[in-house]
């Protein structure tokens, strides 16, 4: 059972590991579209499996690996709302 200083730390350390991925995602775009087929499954084979490695391995430090079904439904359900609320200001914009 998760106590409510684990959950706090694993809900930051995954919003915060979101924006991070997001960031290496634009990044790298150039590298995972813009080549050749074979290179282009390749490298997002290996960006995807790297950084959900590097995500379960931390979030095994912070709280043992346990993940239960209502922390992964918050999650989503905050991610799904802050993507919806930044695209509309993002659509605004253009």
């Amino acid at each position: 059972m998760m106590g409510l200083k684990e959950q706090i730390l694993s809900f930051l350390f995954s919003f915060i590991y979101g924006i991070i991925v997001f960031i290496c995602y634009r990044l790298s775009y150039k590298y995972l579209y813009y080549s050749k087929k074979i290179y282009c499954f390749l490298n997002s084979f290996l960006f995807v499996l790297d950084l959900t490695i590097i995500y379960f391995k931390i979030f095994y430090i912070i709280n043992g690996g346990i993940i239960n079904i209502y922390f992964i439904l918050i999650t989503l359900l905050v991610s799904i709302f802050l993507n919806i609320k930044f695209t509309k200001k993002m659509s605004k914009k253009i």
